[in-house]
């Protein structure tokens, strides 16, 4: 498969790569301090990119019952990443990144339950079975981690990192492998001049 290309994305692989390199090795923990703070901000990144590109096109599908309780859903989440970015400034203190991602998958499956019920009473139609005890889970499994957090914040810190050293390899490579293929057009045209 070949990928389409743009002018000047070579650079653009190597810069992601040593923006995720400074990432990861600021994120060890025995290096800075600054590992949850940029936990949280991870975090809220991730939650705010579920809310702005999932859920709002949830809320614009959905009418009536369900529609006010994604947008509960949608209003707490928005306020969760908040905290989290003011914990930064010390305005309020939220930690916990294992409790807040299991109140993210609580109150999805929350939402997802009464949207089971409303379904069948409204449509008279049943619910696919996968679906609900697909939602059962992620509402019990959500409920667990908010309840028992069984990953640390260290912990996560520590995947953190790991990732953005993957990503930085990956980055690195997609950088190498298209600098060899500009260097091959560069010699192309001069190997047919010499023909």
């Amino acid at each position: 498969m070949k990928r389409k290309r743009f002018k000047g994305d070579t650079v653009l692989y190597f810069i992601f790569a040593v923006l995720c390199l400074a990432l990861g090795i600021v994120l060890i923990p025995s290096i800075t301090d600054l590992g949850q703070d940029i936990l949280n901000v991870l975090i809220a990144i991730a939650i705010l990119a579920y809310l702005f590109g999932y859920l709002v096109k949830k809320l614009k599908r959905t009418r009536q019952t369900i529609f006010i309780l994604t947008a509960i859903e949608f209003g707490l989440m928005l306020l969760i990443a908040l905290g989290l970015i003011l914990s930064q400034f010390r305005v309020i203190n939220v930690t916990g990144g294992c409790k807040i991602l299991g109140l993210a998958f609580a109150l999805r499956g929350t939402v997802e339950m009464f949207r089971a019920y409303y379904h069948q009473a409204a449509n008279n139609a049943k619910y696919p079975l996968w679906q609900f005890v697909l939602n059962l889970l992620i509402l019990i499994f959500g409920v667990y981690m908010f309840a028992k957090p069984f990953v640390t914040d260290h912990q996560m810190i520590i995947v953190a990192a790991v990732v953005s050293f993957v990503c930085a390899l990956v980055f690195a490579i997609l950088g190498f492998s298209a600098l060899g293929q500009d260097n091959k057009k560069k010699k192309q045209p001069k190997q047919a001049e010499e023909k």
